[in-house]
């Protein structure tokens, strides 16, 4: 019997191009290397565009793409490439270029929240927004100081706080351009439960993807998934959420060479069963636990853009949840050190009573 076969050059360019733009990025990249005819119909950055605005809708936003065009990336090839990956946790990144001053200007961040399949929240970040009044190079001045020395918190969204104020914590609020309210996703809960942690867990999913527009680089901070979901009893019942990763670092940056990203959700749900966003926020955090200073969080994120990549979501839980053992083994031996000195410090001090009361005090 004669085997039936389906020759690629009996079909038409366009048909070709209309199956391929069903395709996933990795089936796409795969198609690639088959022949030479895929291989020209994948390269088109027409395909990549609309693969990266389906799984990325910030980047179809009119700020976005002024961003991505004068940005010194090589296409939307290269951005879904070095985007879709998330970073290996246990693998310092090499041949970083060395790079005396890093500016907050060179940063663009494009946020995407999800829940079951749908896009709730789109938005683009271009830099640092209250780095922007100081000139690039500039490290004398007040303003850069406090910048570099300052804990760090990029601020995408904060309903709880009128614009202009802040805490102590907060280095960066983004700018109110866009009227923030809370932004509504589709009602999906009812009032019959009382803890909705596991719904929220198992559909929200989030990317912040960071965009070096100078070298033409970017990376996916996020986990996708929730690595923690907590309801906030204190705050009427708010739920706290956190996505990122862990990035591995050279030493001179943070001593165990791991440094946190957490990107913190916070939200509740509202009386029509809408879940209403009040933050959305990131930062790094080293194994103490503590908030990285503006200097080392702008080498961090600069390191983080070299960093190795992989498509395996649960390495990246692996990673969180190494980390967080560290951070408690770390926080054991403290408590434990500081147990002993307090004991020693407490024999000392009645060793000396003693021996003031032996021979001082008349017997």
């Amino acid at each position: 019997m004669e085997l039936l076969q389906c020759h690629l050059k009996c079909l038409s360019r366009d048909l070709l191009t209309d199956i391929m733009v069903r395709l996933d990025g990795s089936t796409l990249a795969s198609a690639a290397c088959t022949c030479s005819d895929l291989q020209g119909i994948a390269r088109e950055q027409s395909l990549w565009k609309q693969l990266c605005h389906s799984t990325w809708p910030s980047t179809a936003l009119k700020e976005a793409q002024h961003l991505i065009s004068s940005s010194a990336i090589d296409g939307f090839d290269r951005f879904y490439a070095d985007s879709y990956p998330l970073i290996l946790h246990d693998k310092v990144a090499k041949n970083i270029p060395a790079q005396t001053h890093i500016s907050p200007s060179n940063f663009a961040s494009f946020v995407d929240v999800y829940y079951s399949d749908q896009c709730i929240l789109s938005r683009v970040l271009d830099g640092i927004p209250s780095s922007g009044d100081f000139c690039e190079g500039d490290e004398t001045s007040d303003l850069m100081r406090w910048l570099l020395n300052c804990p760090f918190k990029l601020v995408l969204l904060d309903v709880g706080h009128d614009e202009g104020t802040g805490d102590g914590n907060e280095l960066h609020r983004a700018n109110n351009q866009y009227g923030y309210h809370r932004i509504l996703a589709p009602p999906f809960m009812s009032f019959v439960q009382t803890d909705h942690c596991k719904e929220l867990r198992e559909g929200l999913r989030l990317s912040w993807v960071l965009l070096d527009k100078m070298r033409g680089r970017a990376v996916n901070l996020s986990s996708w998934k929730p690595l923690l979901v907590k309801k906030i009893w204190a705050t009427d019942g708010d739920y706290e959420i956190h996505f990122g990763c862990i990035v591995p670092v050279e030493e001179s940056v943070l001593p165990h060479k791991l440094a946190k990203c957490l990107i913190l959700a916070r939200c509740n749900l509202a009386e029509n069963g809408h879940l209403g966003w009040k933050e959305i926020s990131m930062h790094f955090e080293d194994t103490r636990g503590a908030y990285v200073c503006g200097n080392k969080s702008l080498t961090i994120m600069n390191q983080a853009l070299y960093c190795l990549r992989s498509n395996s979501r649960l390495i990246v839980e692996k990673g969180y949840q190494q980390f967080e053992e560290l951070k408690q083994e770390m926080i054991r031996k403290k408590k434990l050190k500081e147990t002993i000195a307090d004991w020693l410090c407490l024999s000392f001090e009645v060793a000396i009573f003693i021996t003031f009361g032996y021979y001082i005090l008349p017997i």
